[in-house]
């Protein structure tokens, strides 16, 4: 039971006030729970994702996110990137009016004690990552939601971490990178999460909870019904990727045509339009024709025989400047400003439209 006073709230909604954490409106029609009023958010890992994480909050809403480190100058300087990308939302109009700060800690009990969500950003390492939540449980209140960014673990084996009944509020909310320009979260329950969460009100559902959270402070969640290894996204990217890898073991086309097809090709139409969607427009008795042709001829390696090469030959990638291309560290900066830029104003499309719903 959450230590709540309902109120009615028109026809559609009711207020919940907790005088802990501020304001939330429940919407009965879309089942949402929306912070209204400003809350304590933790972020547990202060790097790469972390930092993009923490930013992307704290621009959302009037926030206190606090950012975790093991270590003062990690955190401190993770606190600092933070606020540089919420200071570039804020500077490009994709940030709300009512902005929150970030407050980099050391200690875990100050970071978590009181705060509505927590969101772990660690190493993906299942051990480091149910150590981790085995101290949360015990430092967190008992209607915090715990959020891990995992790409690749077992949301569920992360939970295990946890002996209590903090397990049944272990969720997967997967930002994908770079987190403060990308709106997608994959939210995914842990196996105790979804069973105790079956048929309860959604005031009370920790991934409904997470999700209102987020698409308060502009994110665009997706929930998955049930856990698979890589979500959807990654599984995605990795079966687009495989059939590229078909293409260029048998010789149809190079790396760099492969890649221009994609975005000068259907790549432009995917940021309104997904591939049911597209179906649909192009008819589904079309597409169950052309599928009949093309399925069997589909590439199906059971392993990635293009990277074993490519890492046997110590080509890793813009790290080592070779990979799938040669690089120069001015041309890969010249691409991710590229890409930046066009993700930023994808949201700034976004939050264009938003306005006027």
């Amino acid at each position: 039971k959450l230590p709540f006073r309902l109120q009615a709230f028109g026809s559609s909604a009711i207020k919940i006030q907790d005088p802990c954490r501020g304001c939330f409106i429940f919407r009965a029609a879309g089942g949402l729970v929306v912070p209204m009023a400003g809350i304590k958010v933790a972020v547990i890992g202060p790097g790469m994702m972390g930092r993009g994480i923490a930013a992307c909050l704290a621009a959302g809403g009037p926030h206190e996110v606090m950012l975790y480190g093991r270590k003062a100058e990690a955190a401190e300087d993770g606190a600092k990137k933070a606020r540089e990308l919420m200071s570039f939302l804020v500077d490009n109009g994709v940030a709300s009016a009512s902005r929150g700060r970030i407050v980099p800690t050391t200690s875990l009990a100050e970071a978590v004690q009181g705060a509505t969500f927590v969101f772990e950003s660690i190493s993906e390492d299942l051990a480091a990552k149910q150590a981790l939540f085995a101290q949360l449980e015990s430092l967190v209140d008992a209607s915090a939601v715990l959020c891990t960014n995992t790409s690749s673990l077992s949301v569920s084996a992360i939970a295990s971490g946890c002996q209590g009944p903090a397990a049944e509020r272990v969720i997967a909310a997967h930002f994908i990178g770079p987190a403060h320009l990308v709106p997608l979260v994959e939210l995914c329950p842990s196996d105790r999460a979804a069973a105790a969460a079956a048929g309860k009100d959604p005031a009370q559902n920790p991934v409904a909870r997470v999700r209102a959270f987020l698409e308060s402070v502009g994110k665009k969640p997706v929930t998955l019904m049930k856990e698979i290894d890589g979500f959807i996204a990654a599984r995605l990217q990795a079966a687009l990727y495989r059939e590229c890898m078909h293409l260029v073991q048998r010789g149809v086309a190079d790396c760099a045509a492969i890649d221009g097809a994609v975005f000068n090709g259907f790549g432009r139409r995917l940021t309104e339009i997904g591939p049911f969607i597209q179906a649909d427009f192009a008819g589904v008795d079309l597409v169950q024709r052309t599928h009949a042709s093309f399925f069997p001829q589909l590439g199906s390696y059971q392993r990635d025989v293009l990277s074993d090469a490519l890492v046997e030959q110590g080509r890793l990638g813009v790290k080592a400047l070779k990979g799938h291309y040669d690089w120069t560290e001015e041309r890969a900066k010249e691409v991710m400003a590229r890409r930046d830029a066009e993700l930023l104003r994808r949201l700034q499309v976004d939050r264009t439209r938003d306005s006027k719903l």
